[in-house]
């Protein structure tokens, strides 16, 4: 499963919150988005994402969230993924930084985009976010229909 995240490069997270414009104790709305994620050693997931976007907003400071990582597949037999369920942080500081390096060690074409003066205010807004999994499922449809693996992870 480490390999399988380590071979891909988008994740999708999905979050519950409030609407967006709504004010009060209004409805809430699922959101899913597709983001580019790099794994640590822990085995966190680290993205960067606007603070303001749908998922930024219904993450906050710490959220539950639950990320899917798939690639596209054409026969049902091969389909492989991973469903992980955690929590998603915004990261300052120090674990901001650690992890900014993770990432930008996946993603060194994102360093380069950090250096054009038209995009300097746009990385000043971007939020650096980990989401910490605390169960972890892994499909593997070519161990039989619906193979399947869960794992719950120790919260330390």
């Amino acid at each position: 499963m480490t390999l399988y995240l380590r071979s891909h490069h988008t994740m999708t997270v999905a979050t519950v919150g409030p609407v967006p414009g709504e004010t009060g104790a209004g409805r809430s709305l699922p959101h899913a988005a597709t983001v580019f994620y790099a794994v640590d050693d822990d085995l966190r997931l680290i993205f960067l994402s606007k603070p303001t976007s749908t998922h930024g907003l219904h993450i906050g400071v710490e959220a539950p969230v639950a990320v899917t990582v798939a690639a596209h597949y054409d026969d049902w037999q091969l389909i492989q993924g991973v469903q992980l369920w955690g929590v998603a942080r915004l990261l300052r500081g120090k674990e901001k930084a650690i992890a900014l390096a993770v990432y930008l060690r996946r993603f060194p074409f994102v360093r380069e985009l950090m250096k054009q003066p038209q995009l300097v205010g746009l990385f000043r807004e971007i939020g650096v976010y980990r989401m910490d999994p605390q169960r972890v499922a892994f499909t593997d449809n070519s161990t039989g229909v619906f193979g399947r693996q869960v794992l719950e992870l120790v919260i330390q």
